[in-house]
């Protein structure tokens, strides 16, 4: 063992993590086959299996289990270790940064995001995505480095979700709306007819306000349904067409809008939205200036 490869633990730790060659060779930009050579001199390191192929899936042995304990303690020690010898300066950092951001949160947050680093860490290139069924992978191997989605998420444990505050929901429309100055009751949606802003992994397989008007046998009249925010925008302005979304979405938008709010009766989705990041960069002092840069950002919009 004197000639171990540390690699080849990092192999091993992602293949237990993930149960699977393919996955773990996306996770570490290789290819299947070479994932599984490793795994073979894993075995012969360990004397033991590992890995057990299990009516089609792979199940970790006795030993296996063990390692799970210990491995992530291992690498968290020496990802310290590498932090530590780095302080973060932000004027003068250079990081190329990507952030997974639902895109309703996008549109509210995303301006206010750009304007800070603008300012705070001018020589950071910033790419903003939508949050996918990929982005927890993405944020586990590095490819995207933080990601802000409604709050809780169903997620592994080697990601870190913390709540970053809470937001509503209301309906966005034109100023000159008809029904502006009153609430919006379960009838009330038979009379104008709506947008769906379509966002992936929050409402691209039924929209949350059928959700609601389903139980009330009240089926609103969807109108428009594009994952475009501007195609809805220049729809709402020339009619009286009404679009769910977030409060902080709906106050963000230039003075051709207002919104209504939904009557109290009505069962609106939790608000919640929420920060993920991986584990393993937790003590990087670019993620942790980050994480305390959006959380003030948050906090000070919702003081507002």
């Amino acid at each position: 063992m004197k000639n171990f490869d540390l690699n080849l633990l990092r192999t091993l730790n992602v293949l237990l993590e993930t149960r699977s060659t393919t996955i773990a060779a996306t996770r570490l930009h290789t290819s299947q086959p070479a994932i599984s050579r490793s795994l073979r001199k894993l075995r012969d390191i360990f004397q033991d299996d590992l890995l057990i192929r299990k009516n089609g899936r792979f199940q970790l042995t006795v030993k296996a289990e063990e390692l799970t304990q210990t491995l992530p303690m291992i690498f968290n020690g020496i990802d310290e270790l590498m932090w530590n010898a780095e302080p973060f300066e932000p004027l003068s950092a250079s990081n190329d940064l990507t952030i997974a951001m639902n895109s309703s949160i996008a549109q509210w947050f995303a301006p206010i995001l750009i304007q800070h680093l603008s300012q705070t860490a001018p020589n950071i290139s910033l790419t903003i995505v939508d949050w996918t069924e990929s982005s927890p992978d993405d944020i586990a191997d590095g490819t995207v480095q933080y990601g802000i989605n409604y709050f809780p998420m169903d997620l592994p444990k080697h990601l870190i979700q913390r709540k970053g505050g809470t937001d509503s929901f209301v309906l966005a429309c034109q100023k000159e709306h008809q029904h502006i100055g009153k609430v919006m009751k379960a009838i009330d949606f038979e009379q104008y007819p709506i947008a769906i802003h379509v966002i992936q992994n929050w409402n691209d397989k039924k929209d949350h306000l059928s959700r609601i008007l389903t139980p009330m046998d009240i089926k609103p009249s969807i109108k428009l349904r594009s994952s475009h925010l501007n195609i809805i925008l220049q729809a709402i302005v020339q009619s009286d067409m009404l679009l769910p979304c977030s409060k902080y979405l709906a106050q963000s938008l230039d003075e051709r809008f207002s919104y209504i709010e939904f009557d109290q009766s009505l069962t609106t989705p939790e608000g919640n939205f929420g920060f993920v990041y991986a584990v393993k960069w937790r003590n990087d002092p670019f993620l942790q200036w980050l994480n305390a840069s959006i959380s003030n950002l948050v906090n000070t919009k919702l003081i507002q």
